[in-house]
């Protein structure tokens, strides 16, 4: 019999994209040194969404894993006569 394995998930890239808009981020500057306050806020926040979208990706995907690993599971409790739980 063959051995069936659950289909895998791909991760999503969302820390590739947080690391070039922070290679990419840059400040405006003020007319007498510095950077505008209310820029580098602005910037943040964006950032901050960033990470965000990013840990909810990755939630997704680990939720996924977690699922195909617990229909693994059950179907194989089946199959040896087992009671699956779930």
């Amino acid at each position: 019999m063959a051995d069936k394995q659950a289909p895998q998930v791909q991760p999503a890239p969302g820390l590739e994209g947080i690391a070039h808009t922070l290679r990419e981020m840059k400040f405006r500057k003020k007319l007498l040194g510095g950077v505008d306050e209310a820029d580098v806020w602005k910037k943040l926040e964006k950032l901050q969404q960033e990470y965000e979208i990013a840990y909810h990706q990755q939630a997704a995907y680990y939720q996924a894993l977690l699922d195909d690993r617990e229909r693994a599971l059950h179907r194989l409790m089946e199959e040896k006569g087992g009671v699956a739980r779930g």
